[in-house]
């Protein structure tokens, strides 16, 4: 019996999928897997990984914090690693983590921002054969994404009341007049019209006659 052409196409591009699939390694990356909000202003990030640089182990590991963030506060890592914090980054080392072993690191920061905002976190692997991925590229579909997430009111600390009070229009400003003002705007008006009442006199008051002509 013949097999119909059409079920051996489907058939044939089936196996040529399933090849493709196997032959594909995973896309692995740096990713920022949670950042939960701590309820006083500050938010907790958590990045993880399961790959080295090939075969070779992860012994360090920088997260660089976007503008605006405050220094780490917190950190948090596997067993023997220890963790090194600036004001805009920080530096985890300790004993290699093999390529397929899951490890976390966390810290505890306060970001500022807008709503929708993305905030991206520059990171750079290193790792035992002096190999390095820096994970810095600006999208998400980029070769090497730098770990990332979108602002929302949660993750974001909340404005001071002096920042807002400091972009608040000033009492007297941008509305209505104070009385000071209001006055001093009158007075203005009263010397320019009295000036312009007098100009006006002045030209509309009638020359005097010439004397007659052969006077004595």
């Amino acid at each position: 019996m013949r097999r119909p052409v059409g079920r051996t196409v489907v058939l044939l591009a089936a196996a040529a999928a399933a090849l493709l699939f196997t032959g594909s390694p995973a896309a692995a990356h740096v990713l920022l897997a949670r950042a939960q909000p701590n309820g006083d202003g500050s938010t907790t990030l958590t990045f993880t990984f399961d790959h080295g640089c090939g075969e070779s182990p992860t012994t360090e590991l920088i997260v660089s914090l976007p503008a605006g963030a405050t220094p780490p506060t917190r950190t948090a890592q596997p067993t023997g690693w220890k963790a090194t914090t600036e004001p805009d980054r920080v530096t985890w080392t300790g004993p290699g983590l093999a390529a397929g072993a899951e490890a976390a690191f966390a810290l505890t920061t306060r970001l500022t921002g807008t709503i929708g905002q993305p905030l991206r976190f520059p990171t750079v692997q290193r790792c035992a054969n002096a190999e390095a991925y820096e994970w810095t590229d600006p999208q998400p579909g980029d070769e090497h994404p730098a770990p990332s997430l979108i602002a929302t009111a949660a993750v974001l600390a909340p404005v001071p009341a002096s920042a807002r009070a400091a972009t608040a229009p000033a009492s007297g400003t941008g509305g209505a007049a104070s009385l000071p003002q209001a006055l001093g705007a009158l007075a203005a008006f009263v010397v320019t019209a009295t000036a312009a009442a007098a100009f006006a006199t002045r030209r509309n008051r009638p020359l005097p006659a010439p004397p007659p002509a052969g006077g004595p």
